[in-house]
């Protein structure tokens, strides 16, 4: 989701305020999700910040939290990545694993630490989409799709 951190970051295209429209978490809560299958997954990119404001998007959408996926993020040569943070410098981002149902994965080795380059702000690499695909059957849909647009998929939102 389009998280609403209220930091003041130098610079032109530091943070997500100056890349594109957030929300509140009362409002990404309120958001009105399309109507899913009755047995799906959610998996919901939070931020280290905002763990259990996360936490909460997941149950407000009505789905329980199971697992989780990490991106140890990496330089475009392949060295590990040193992001920002208050506390840490992050180099990873985790996404939440939800399920609404029951939903049975089509695959059962789909690992839960993956590497992949950084790319645009935001933007989620292709390792992230390609296990998804390996998770679970289609239909698929991106929700605050900004920057990618994958053959298959139905993507929603900025």
């Amino acid at each position: 989701p389009p998280w609403r951190f209220g930091d003041r970051l130098p610079g032109p295209n530091r943070g997500a305020e100056r890349n594109y429209p957030t929300m509140s978490v009362a409002e990404i809560c309120a958001f009105q999700v399309p109507p899913l299958a009755d047995d799906c997954y959610l998996l919901l990119w939070r931020c280290a910040a905002m763990a259990e404001e996360a936490y909460q998007v997941v149950r407000a959408w009505g789905f329980t939290p199971k697992s989780e996926i990490v991106w140890r993020k990496l330089t475009k040569h392949g060295k590990p990545w040193f992001g920002m943070g208050h506390h840490v410098r992050a180099s990873h981002e985790v996404c939440i694993v939800a399920t609404r149902g029951r939903p049975k994965p089509v695959a059962r080795n789909v690992r839960s630490v993956f590497d992949a380059p950084v790319r645009l702000h935001s933007q989620k690499p292709e390792e992230f989409f390609d296990a998804v695909e390996r998770l679970c059957r289609g239909p698929y849909l991106e929700l605050f799709a900004r920057h990618h647009r994958r053959t298959g998929w139905t993507h929603i939102g900025e």
